[in-house]
């Protein structure tokens, strides 16, 4: 690897050129000597004001390491500058590592790449510190960043402990990053980060809570997205856009800060492109609006390539290449091995994953299955209904479409197969002039399964599609579409990316298997059918979010088999905004388990505070279910309805993090868990240690057993699906 390719400048530009990562390669002869690091000038010029988001490192390998930094100059806006690295096994720089056979790496930080350059130093010694700058000689002198240290994996034979920080959901408005500071203090290896490293709206009042001295605004806001159904909410749609995110976020002392000290290994979520995405669609507006927009999917892409130190020289990692089509123009599923005892497989869960099973802008009395399609499903699971263009002529169809504005309803999808509850529930609202209620036993009408019974009570609405979708309907519709379309209907990976995954489990031999997961895994039930405060045609289970696997579940139930198969597999997820520890098993087959950490978001809103608020604002839920959101908890891990035997601890109102600990013996996971109190306020106004904010509990998988432990002052205790309780072992 002695040659390198330059993004910055050693060859002649071309269209794709911004997409390849600088390579330098390290001497492996004897260390060079280092010239003073406070030459001319350097002193008296301000790091922050040329390198205004410091640096960072990423993707250790044993010989390999990506370092990143942004430069900017006053004086020369939007030009390219001149600059150099400079790496060394020393902490005071007193010898340097030769790059390319001399002392310093020459670089140019392109403005049309934003001043962003990003190197992979190769040839380094396995399971070592090493230390780095980049110095930028200005008109005035050279100003040097601020040092950096980051650390190469361990060779694949080494028989060492890794210890590994996983963070995720960082949102920036009014809330501080706490985590970072106290993460600094816990001597990791590296940090996994699952994504919603930016939040691409500013101040939505759904989830957002920015304050004077804690917001992101856009430089060119004309640019960006207005949302009216949020109350004119801005979300990021320009590269600029995009841009203003990281710009802002990296701009945080504690995260510069960790950036400097602990390489990060990072893949994303759906707030780096848009809420709720799938592939280049957003979801804003319910199916009111065709919301596919590939050039911003592509800005929001080449703003996450730009700002994150990720290596894609390894496949099946890829460049981003704006010559291929999406979404096959950009890769960032990869996998890490460090040492003998942990493989760390990480996957991108939004590029090519399908629309939502149920579209939010399902029309709710329509069918989802008819008669024929639904099987031997119980009767009082499903509903009664009518061809409303034939049943009495068309006279209750030509009802609903004449009363469709007083309804709130589309007239021209009045048609075909409808549910009779819910014509008779319109007809209820109409009043005297709509024709009398149809009796359901009236007549022998075929029986199926409708959209408002999965809770979609709107005809564009996210309740029912993505949140609190009911379970039976839900897992009917989703085995007849998996079957139909042989499983495309819920493959999240797409088909390379999961013949990938699933081939990097079997081939390893590592004792553990840590899947990085951005969305949570396991089954998440909430089971209301005993209570009595309910409506009965409410009383159901529910999952609350379909919008992670719990809406791909027969997907979900495919890949647990194949888990279960590779032995010693963990899952660390995200996205949920709280804690959740569990065993997903098959329940007809329950050896077949895996165990899985959801780790709570650094700084967003809490899970419990989410749901509490969507409860409030969204004016399709019913009334009833705003009196319940805060028994969430209790009815996850309720030993009656036992609708989620596999979860073993949650907290669904705690900010945090979670740090693991892998060796030849155990997997070992401790949850760092914060007040979202403490998250709001400034580092500055926070009374006594930082370390007495955070609470922490343990957890152990032994390599041997593959159970879920529990540690305390008591001693050890295992998680017992059967009794749904921890058991003294």
């Amino acid at each position: 690897m002695g040659s390198h390719s330059n993004s910055g400048g050693r060859r002649r530009a071309s269209r794709r050129q911004f997409l390849e990562l600088i390579v330098a390669s390290a001497g492996s002869v004897g260390l060079l000597a280092c010239g003073s690091a406070d030459e001319a000038g350097s002193a008296s010029l301000p790091t922050e004001t040329y390198f205004p988001q410091s640096i960072a490192s990423g993707d250790p390998r044993p010989s390999s390491v990506v370092l990143w930094t942004r430069v900017v100059d006053p004086a020369r806006p939007d030009t390219d500058l001149v600059l150099e690295l400079e790496v060394s096994p020393y902490e005071d720089f007193r010898e340097l590592v030769p790059l390319d056979g001399e002392a310093s790496l020459p670089l140019v930080a392109r403005a049309d790449f934003d001043g962003c350059v990003k190197v992979r130093v190769t040839g380094l010694e396995a399971d070592r510190t090493y230390h780095y700058r980049f110095r930028y000689q200005a008109a005035e002198g050279v100003v040097t960043s601020r040092p950096g240290r980051t650390r190469t994996a361990p060779e694949p034979d080494a028989d060492r402990t890794v210890r590994f920080s996983v963070m995720s959901c960082q949102d920036y408005g009014g809330h501080y990053y706490h985590c970072y500071r106290h993460l600094l203090e816990q001597e990791v290896d590296f940090i996994v980060h699952l994504g919603d490293y930016v939040y691409e709206t500013v101040g939505d009042p759904a989830f957002q809570d920015p304050n004077a001295e804690r917001k992101i605004a856009f430089g060119r806001p004309e640019e960006a997205l207005t949302l009216p159904s949020r109350g004119e909410v801005l979300a990021a749609r320009s590269l600029d856009n995009y841009r203003d995110l990281y710009r802002t976020v990296r701009s945080d002392p504690d995260l510069q800060a960790v950036h400097e000290r602990i390489p990060m290994i990072a893949v994303w979520d759906d707030h780096e492109y848009s809420d709720d995405c799938h592939g280049a669609t957003a979801t804003y507006t319910d199916g009111r609006e065709d919301e596919h927009d590939l050039a911003r999917r592509r800005a929001a892409d080449r703003a996450w390539f730009e700002y994150m130190p990720v290596d894609y020289d390894e496949a099946p990692a890829a460049a981003l290449d704006a010559d291929r089509e999406f979404p096959d123009d950009f890769a960032i599923y990869r996998s890490f091995g460090f040492g003998r005892h942990l493989e760390l497989v990480l996957t991108d869960l939004r590029r090519h994953r399908p629309d939502h099973l149920v579209p939010e802008d399902a029309f709710p009395g329509a069918l989802l299955l008819t008669e024929d399609e639904v099987g031997d499903a119980p009767a009082e699971r499903t509903v009664p209904y009518i061809d409303v263009d034939e049943y009495a002529d068309g006279q209750y169809a030509a009802a609903l479409r004449e009363g469709a504005g007083e309804l709130g309803i589309d007239a021209e999808r009045v048609s075909g197969f409808l549910s009779i509850p819910w014509i008779n529930a319109q007809l209820a609202t109409l009043g005297d002039d709509a024709p009398v209620p149809i009796d359901p036993e009236s007549e022998n009408f075929p029986r199926g399964y409708a959209v408002h019974q999965l809770l979609k009570t709107a005809e564009y609405a996210r309740l029912g599609a993505r949140y609190l979708v009911a379970l039976d309907p839900l897992l009917a519709v989703a085995a007849r579409r998996f079957a139909e379309t042989e499983g495309a209907s819920e493959r999240l990976m797409g088909e390379a990316q999961r013949a990938w995954f699933l081939d990097t489990l079997r081939r390893s031999t590592r004792t553990f298997k840590v899947w990085g997961s951005p969305i949570a895994f396991m089954p998440k039930v909430v089971d209301v059918r005993s209570i009595l405060l309910l409506p009965p045609e409410l009383r159901a289970r529910y999952v609350l979010s379909a919008d992670d696997w719990d809406g791909f579940p027969n997907e979900r139930q495919a890949l647990l088999a194949e888990l279960s198969e590779a032995g010693n597999v963990a899952i660390v997820s995200g996205d949920l905004h709280c804690f959740l520890v569990g065993t997903p098993f098959d329940a007809e087959e329950p050896s077949r388990r895996v165990v899985e950490f959801c780790a709570g978001a650094v700084s967003s809103l809490t899970w419990a505070e989410g749901i509490e608020r969507l409860a409030a604002a969204d004016p399709s839920i019913p009334e009833e279910f705003s009196l319940i959101a805060p028994a969430v908890g209790a009815l996850l891990t309720d030993r009656q309805t036992r609708a989620n035997p596999h979860l073993a601890f949650h907290e669904l109102g705690k900010n945090g993090y979670a740090v693991l600990s892998v060796s030849g013996e155990a997997l070992e996971a401790e949850l760092f868990l914060i007040d979202p109190r403490d998250v709001a306020t400034p580092p500055d106004a926070l009374t006594g240690e930082l370390a007495s904010r955070f609470k922490s509990v343990r957890f152990r998988v032994p390599a041997d057993s593959g159970a879920l432990e529990r540690l305390d002052g008591s001693g050890v205790a295992r998680w017992d699906t059967d009794e749904m309780d921890w058991v003294v072992a």
